[in-house]
């Protein structure tokens, strides 16, 4: 990261950005030397995980190939790109970062030097990191965030450490609120408000909360943009950008950290401009609006025009509490679990028939009011899904459950998971799904009736087996992720019932198999713990069946 920083700054001529890559340069020296300085045996886990991965995430090219690669046409691109990346910065901003920078390395420096030289045991380097994005604002705490909502992605230690990020941030102070909306509302503030409370309901990194009172009289809530983070923002996800470019150029990685950060760079950019988010959240009104099943069951905030602008969202307040507040939720909903598949419904109802969806959806931007509707708040962040795409999922949980395999393949090839078919290769695609989803019900249906089989049973798993892979093997040569899922459940399956031939501690037996009768059952319902209509004294003992 130093080399690709300084290689970045070499290609920018601009002063203000060369000195911001080169005090990056400094901060990953920084950090390498902590890391290093507070380096301890790895846990057992630890050292397992690591000797299993023995093949390097990335290799250095040699300095022929670098010199190759630096006066490519590529590299040339590559500096066009980065001059008007340079050029597009503000360079006091720059500066500004660049100051908050050497600043935080000297905070956290002085934090893991003290840390060391104490009795108490010496920060740990998720601490450490943590403690950086912290120290260096909205950009890197939302990268924390990142990392503390990807669990399959990262260490469970930093993953953990990184859940403080998703605390509530300092509040920006009134002085700086009011200079704000006057700015954006273009007059006094008292000319648009009859109150505001200065105490924010919530704060976080990009922005915080006020609740208020318009002067016709209508409760609302302030979305007021934190002081300079747009310059902010910009400065730091640009130059996270060039470094992803510059690796991808020396071939240290490949292109798709580049698009990873590209796509992070643009999502994040999107949050911070209201009058994008304004437009949003009154089209998914319009959405809502189309759907009568949702009438009176979901809603999301009026936003107020007048009153709103770049740096400013003027809102509906609606009263109630996030979905994650269980307790709370059953004093305007009974039944939690009948709020969280309305939520559900509405999301995927969004994801298919939309022109896009809610990509920020956790249980913070979910409601539940006190006339116990579900409300969706928060559209800064969406996704979308080409019209295609949607059409072959809309096709596919239709055919499915139909058992027309004909149209699962004509469904998966919509979706782009096969290549294109003649209609002689359709018919035989759909032939050879069909083999392979019946020959998957026929060990589930054997496990659902056999206690134990014995030897006998061994015999047959082969054979099914035989026949499963088969099927999967025809159909991996036009659908290799539907391939990968039968495999998933072929192994599922024999995993399941090796557990009930070594035999299950008495009186499992029977719930397992009528767990599995009632899995496949279409009758669903949503009272408590109960996910099928079987009774639920049947399943009871076994809850991981279930």
């Amino acid at each position: 990261w130093t080399c690709a920083s300084l290689l970045a700054a070499s290609s920018c001529p601009s002063s203000s950005l060369g000195l911001y890559q080169t005090m990056l340069s400094l901060l990953s020296l920084a950090l390498g030397l902590s890391l290093l300085t507070t380096s301890r045996p790895p846990a057992p886990r630890a050292a397992a995980r690591l000797a299993a991965s023995s093949a390097p995430s990335f290799s250095l090219p040699s300095p022929i190939e670098t010199l190759k690669r630096l006066s490519s046409a590529e590299a040339r691109e590559l500096q066009r790109e980065l001059l008007e990346l340079a050029f597009e910065q503000d360079p006091q901003v720059v500066v500004r970062r660049s100051l908050d920078l050497a600043r935080a390395v000297r905070v956290v420096g002085s934090e893991t030097v003290q840390g060391l030289s104490s009795a108490a045991a010496a920060p740990e380097p998720p601490v450490i990191l943590r403690r950086m994005c912290e120290e260096l604002g909205a950009t890197y705490v939302k990268l924390g965030q990142f990392i503390a909502s990807s669990p399959t992605l990262f260490p469970p230690e930093y993953v953990q450490e990184f859940q403080k990020c998703l605390d509530a941030t300092p509040p920006m102070p009134w002085s700086d609120v009011k200079e704000i909306v006057e700015a954006e509302l273009g007059r006094p503030i008292g000319q648009v408000y009859a109150s505001v409370d200065e105490t924010p309901l919530a704060a976080a990194s990009i922005a915080q909360v006020h609740a208020a009172r318009l002067l016709s009289g209508e409760d609302v809530v302030l979305k007021v943009q934190k002081k300079g983070v747009q310059g902010s923002l910009k400065a730091d996800l640009d130059l996270l950008y060039a470094n992803a470019r510059v690796l991808q150029l020396l071939g240290v990685v490949t292109a798709e950290l580049s698009d990873v950060v590209a796509t992070l760079r643009s999502a994040i950019l999107e949050e911070i401009d209201f009058v994008l988010e304004a437009q949003r959240t009154e089209q998914f009104a319009e959405f809502l609006a189309r759907s009568p099943e949702l009438d009176g069951v979901v809603t999301v905030p009026k936003v107020y025009r007048a009153a709103s602008a770049s740096r400013l969202l003027t809102l509906e307040r609606l009263y109630g509490v996030p979905l994650i507040d269980l307790e709370s939720v059953r004093k305007y909903q009974p039944q939690p679990e009948l709020a969280l598949i309305v939520a559900l419904n509405t999301w995927v109802s969004s994801v298919l028939t939309n022109e896009w969806f809610h990509a920020d959806v956790h249980a913070g931007n979910l409601l539940v009011l006190t006339d116990g509707r579900v409300a969706f708040i928060d559209f800064g962040i969406v996704g979308a899904i080409p019209a295609a795409t949607a059409e072959g999922m809309l096709d596919f949980v239709r055919s499915f459950p139909a058992g027309d395999m004909a149209g699962v393949g004509r469904a998966l090839e919509k979706m782009g998971f096969t290549k294109e078919l003649s209609e002689e290769q359709s018919a035989a695609f759909a032939k050879d799904i069909g083999e392979v989803i019946a020959s998957i019900d026929s060990m589930t249906a054997d496990i659902a009736t056999t206690a134990s089989a014995g030897a006998a049973a061994s015999a047959i798993d082969e054979t099914q087996l035989n026949r499963a892979v088969a099927a999967v093997a025809r159909v991996a040569e036009g659908c290799r992720i539907l391939a990968a899922l039968a495999m998933h459940c072929i192994f599922a399956a024999f995993g399941l019932r090796s557990s009930v031939h070594r035999g299950l501690p008495s009186g499992t037996g029977s719930a397992s198999r009528a767990s599995l009768r009632c899995s496949s059952s279409r009758s669903c319902t949503s009272t408590g713990t109960r996910l099928c209509s079987r009774p639920a004294s049947t399943c009871s003992t076994t809850s991981g069946s279930r």
